[in-house]
């Protein structure tokens, strides 16, 4: 008899074209949800009286909880059977075009033939039940696949008497339609052949959707609704089909209903990890080693907890457990708030993405205290450029956040995955955040494979050391034979061997259930050979460019859910291939067990490869299949992200014609300082420019003369020789191409975009994390390259730059010094690199109070650097002279320098260009230091508008052309404007760079001169008494401007006191 409900799940539409092209390969829609709720009474049965109710509740949940869309302005209710048909037709064409992925929940009568025909009733069907007077849901929505091309999955939800044997005939009627056209698919029923009572399916389901599943995952899926719908409704026997064309037999996690409240206190919640650990639990096997190893890792009070074992031991996926603890009835006692945050590291992770990564948990954890932590911390910052990111965003935050009991658990696993180069930086990271003794509070938990030197390293030295046995092979036995996989009879003593001889573990289990044996021989030779029959498995289905490129994608991107569907998918376009994102998305739930997915199913899903021992040998098959191809994947993806584009720069990428030359070296230009040092030195040294004031007639007198030279080159504000602009990417890929763009151009040979995109990278940061990450990147290119490679010596020069700009000149004085000799007795002392080491060398000479010898290296360089040809850098050299011509106290030639090297630098690099800019301020201060202060404050009212525009108000060059400004104002006797310009210029700065960065002192020093010059000494001693302690602590009592500044401060004191 008709009653309640049934529901079904299916995958993108299907069509004769098993790979339809997309409107556009790289602006292809995005992944979407649409879901159809009917709610149906019918006038010739028996009302139901909920069926209204619940579709409006149903939709409800779906929309607030799934993110679902509705189709149409809410749920179809009491329809005809004409407008049940036009209404699902609808749907489907809606979803086909949008590339969506559709829901079809229908709540009221089922009606099943003598003929085993399954109707859904609508308001005015009637017996006898056919085609005209009822909707044949199995054979409607076959239709309606048939003549769809881009849907991406179909989930059908039916609430309704009798609904089994509909499930049965789709079963032989959609499966074999989505087998053709790649489809997924996941349908469960309410009923059998029997009846469905009080909507108690589609109850239960809602209750479930508040309450969410302890056992399941991020997402509820229709499999897992199942055994809840059995209990709940103990009169009526569900039903459930899925389909998602491949051998895995656990479903498509793409295909998912609303979040899993169950989950929303782990620590990945929300993060793409969260479909890591789903793939690592799903099928998890709990030996007695593992459940001894969590027990041991939960009663260890040790700071630093380090996990070993062989590749596929099952670390991840012990971890895993510990961030979802309800799995394991041991762990009963220990809730989901037990890892405070966790990250699950890959080839592209370095300390910045796992630091990203921390932030983001940890504000999910604590909310508004950690976000009050940090800014607590940088208020109470009086130099925000002297400490890395890590410290404050997170040291400092969780040590103010220490309370009595707390316990701030930190997993990281796949601490061997990084590339060697960021991998230390990682490790110095977890050293810190287990020894250092703000951080009592702390415990961190590290995976790491056994057989490599890092569990080993000094920085984990006071760790507790775990080892989790690999898998025996009775154990492997043993879970293979509880998925009841069809497996040969062979697999026995081969699974033996394997595992003994080979290793792989789990992984080798995860595999063979995922292998199609009919047809093929059973022989086994490794892991490798698992590898290639899990692909070949999947590309019997498939075209094979499809597969063999999007494996090779997999396989350049590595382990772990990182790179956008939506890039992959581009980058197939890019290769030449037109498959729709939908279809995409079809063959990576093919790839199985071979495939990391976050986000599975939503706008921003992320893939990978799910563990680091399938990258070779996939890469292997694939590279067999289509020579190249893997070198092919690494440059689509950089081309996709568009590196190129990203960097808007007309001095990249020369190459050198110098003798001595590595093969296909690129020699990129020196780029010249961007530190604070000149200016800092200018604005505050005693015989500095800052001393040009207004005297009693209300004009300025300048010291044309220096006595001390050094007073003025203690430091120096740099010329930004080199600017690169970095291009807004999509949000998509903007994360993605940070932390692996590079790798990816440098597999591929394109060592120059590589080195371009890094300096892109470096404006937005400060100077001690670029110092970081270059260290790490430098390793990578030394790692991949002779060391007498361009791009090998360039990241030396610019590890050497920031190492100078956080704060240790000498020593980037030193480095360059070393790459100097270097460059001259590997490629000849006239060698372009040659030339650019030793004009960098110079520069520091002069930022550590040597201007005079830092002139004198480039009177020499200069006619070499001609014979080079390279104009910009004959440029930049001729601005270098003139700048530190001046610095000896030359303000008359450094002006004629300048004079002569402007015109040339805005026809050559254009007059907006950041370094026509900075040369423009110089010049400015020279003329006004010889004499003609109004022609500067002319001079710098025009640029610093210039400045804004081009760089930004808070921009460094910008506030330095408004402090210069401020100076030549106050030089012109218009004190009262100079005023108002320093102090803005100090409310920027004590909000970017902090009150006692040594480019806000120098700001406020120079107030509190103009002040103390005016007569006004106690606002000069208002804004300057505690300057001269502020600069002690950093540069040392002897330090030129700590005496002149601690004798000015004692000055203005006394004639206070004296009026």
């Amino acid at each position: 008899m008709p009653c309640t409900s049934t529901m079904v799940a299916t995958g993108p539409p299907f069509s004769k074209r098993l790979f339809p092209a997309p409107p556009s390969p790289i602006v292809s829609l995005m992944a979407d949800r649409l879901a159809l709720v009917i709610g149906s009474e019918c006038a010739n049965f028996g009302r139901l009286g909920f069926t209204a109710e619940l579709a409006e509740a149903l939709l409800r949940a779906l929309t607030e909880l799934g993110g679902w869309r509705p189709v149409g302005d809410g749920p179809v209710l009491d329809p005809t059977v004409a407008e049940l048909k036009t209404r699902l037709k609808a749907a489907f064409q809606q979803a086909d075009r949008c590339a969506a992925t559709l829901l079809i929940a229908f709540i009221g009568h089922g009606f099943t033939t003598g003929r085993d025909d399954f109707f859904l009733l609508a308001h005015d069907s009637e017996l006898p039940l056919d085609y005209e007077s009822g909707l044949h849901l199995v054979d409607e929505v076959t239709r309606q696949l048939t003549n769809t091309g881009s849907l991406d999955g179909l989930i059908v939800l039916v609430d309704a008497c009798e609904a089994g044997p509909g499930v049965l005939d789709a079963g032989r009627k959609w499966v074999p339609l989505l087998e053709q056209g790649s489809g997924r698919m996941e349908l469960l029923a309410a009923s059998d052949r029997g009846d469905a009572y009080d909507g108690c399916f589609t109850r239960t389901m809602l209750r479930t959707f508040e309450t969410g599943l302890p056992g399941s995952g991020s997402n509820l899926l229709c499999a897992e609704l199942a055994p809840e719908l059995n209990a709940a409704c103990s009169s009526q026997t569900p039903r459930h089909l899925s389909f998602n064309g491949t051998q895995v037999a656990r479903g498509d996690l793409g295909l998912w209903l609303v979040p899993n409240r169950a989950r929303s206190r782990d620590a990945v919640t929300g993060r793409p990890a969260a479909g890591l650990v789903d793939h690592l639990v799903r099928t998890v096997s709990l030996t007695d080693a593992v459940r001894d190893t969590l027990a041991d890792l939960v009663e260890s009070g040790d700071r630093l907890q380090v996990l070993t074992g062989p590749a596929g031991a099952g670390k991840s996926t012990l971890l895993s457990l510990l961030i979802r603890p309800g799995l394991v009835a041991e762990l009963s006692g220990v809730n989901a708030e037990f890892v405070t945050a966790a990250v699950f590291l890959d080839v592209s992770s370095t300390v910045e993405t796992m630091h990203a990564e921390l932030v983001e948990q940890l504000e999910t954890r604590f909310g508004a205290e950690f976000r009050d932590a940090r800014q607590a911390v940088l208020d109470e910052l009086v130099d925000r450029e002297r400490f890395s990111a890590f410290e404050t965003d997170i040291v400092r935050p969780l040590h103010r956040m220490q309370r009595p009991g707390r316990r701030i658990r930190l997993v990281i696993d796949g601490l061997d995955q990084p590339d060697e180069g960021c991998r230390n930086s990682v490790i110095e990271a977890v050293g810190v955040l287990s020894g250092d003794e703000r951080l009592r509070q702390v415990r961190v938990i590290v995976g790491v494979r056994s057989g490599t030197e890092i569990a080993e390293h000094p920085d984990l030295a006071h760790a507790r050391r775990f080892r989790l046995a690999p898998p025996s092979g009775g154990e492997i036995l043993s879970d293979l034979i509880r998925t009841r996989a069809p497996m040969p009879r062979e697999i026995i003593p081969m699974l033996g061997r394997l595992h003994d001889d080979l290793g792989g573990g789990w992984l080798i289990a995860r595999l063979v259930t995922e292998i199609d044996w009919n047809g093929s021989d059973s022989e086994m030779d490794g892991l490798d050979s698992l590898v290639a029959r899990r692909f070949e498995a999947a590309a019997r289905r498939r075209p094979t460019w499809v597969i063999v490129e999007l494996a090779a994608l997999l396989a350049a991107v590595g382990v772990g859910p990182t790179a956008p569907l939506r890039l992959i998918h581009a980058a197939l376009a890019q290769l030449g291939e037109s498959v729709s994102l939908s279809h995409l998305r079809d063959v990576v739930v093919d790839l199985g067990v071979l495939v990391a997915r976050g986000h599975p199913g939503q706008d921003g899903e992320l893939v990978g490869l799910a563990h680091h021992a399938f990258t070779e040998p996939l890469a292997r098959v694939v590279s067999a299949c289509l020579p190249g191809v893997i070198l092919q994947a690494q440059r689509a993806l950089s081309d996709v992200l568009d590196v190129r584009g990203a960097l808007r720069s007309g001095v990249l990428g020369r190459r050198s014609t110098g003798a001595g030359a590595p093969a296909g070296a690129a020699v990129l230009e020196r780029p010249a300082p961007t530190g604070d040092y000149g200016a800092v030195a200018a604005a505050v040294g005693r015989e500095g420019v800052s001393q040009v004031v207004p005297a009693a007639d209300g004009y300025a007198r300048p010291p044309w003369r220096r006595v001390r030279s050094s007073n003025r080159a203690a430091r120096r504000r740099a010329k930004v020789a080199h600017f690169i602009e970095p291009r807004p990417w999509d949000d998509e890929f903007a994360d993605y191409a940070q932390h692996s763009g590079p790798r990816h151009l440098i597999e591929c040979g394109d060592h120059q975009r590589a080195i371009a995109f890094l300096d892109a990278a470096d404006s937005q940061r400060r100077a001690v994390d670029n110092r970081m990450a270059w260290e790490s990147w430098l390793s990578v290119f030394e790692n991949a390259l002779p060391l007498d490679h361009s791009a090998v010596l360039t990241a030396r020069s610019r590890l050497a730059r920031w190492t100078g700009y956080a704060g240790e000149p000498h020593r980037a004085r030193e480095m360059c010094a070393d790459l100097a000799d270097y460059c001259a007795q590997t490629l000849g002392p006239d060698h372009p690199q040659t030339l650019l080491a030793r004009a960098q060398l110079a520069d520091w000479y002069g930022q550590t109070s040597e201007p005079a010898r830092a002139a004198a290296i480039f009177i020499e360089l200069l006619p070499r650097l001609e014979r080079a040809g390279d104009i910009r850098e004959v440029l930049r050299a001729r601005m270098s002279l003139g700048f530190w011509t001046g610095q000896t106290g030359d303000s008359a030639g450094a002006r004629e320098h300048y004079a002569a090297v402007l015109p040339a630098m805005e026809r050559i690099f254009g007059r907006s260009h950041p370094e026509v800019l900075n040369a423009r301020d110089h010049y400015a201060r020279w003329i006004g230091e010889t004499g003609d202060p109004r022609r500067a404050r002319r001079m710098m009212t025009r640029l610093v508008p210039r400045c804004r525009t081009r760089l930004g108000r808070t921009h460094n060059t910008t506030l330095w052309a408004m402090h210069n400004l401020a100076l030549w104002t106050a030089a012109c006797g218009d004190a009262a404007s100079a005023i108002e310009l320093y102090r803005r210029v100090i409310a920027v700065r004590d909000e970017v760079s902090g009150t006692e960065h040594p480019s806000t002192i120098a700001t406020k020093l120079a107030l509190a001169r103009l002040y103390a010059a005016n007569g006004n000494y106690s606002a000069a001693l208002e804004v300057g008494a505690r300057l001269p302690e502020i600069w002690d602590r950093t540069y040392g009592p002897a330090d030129p401007v700590t005496v002149a500044a601690t004798r000015e401060v004692a000055e203005w004191t006394e004639k206070l006191s004296a009026t």
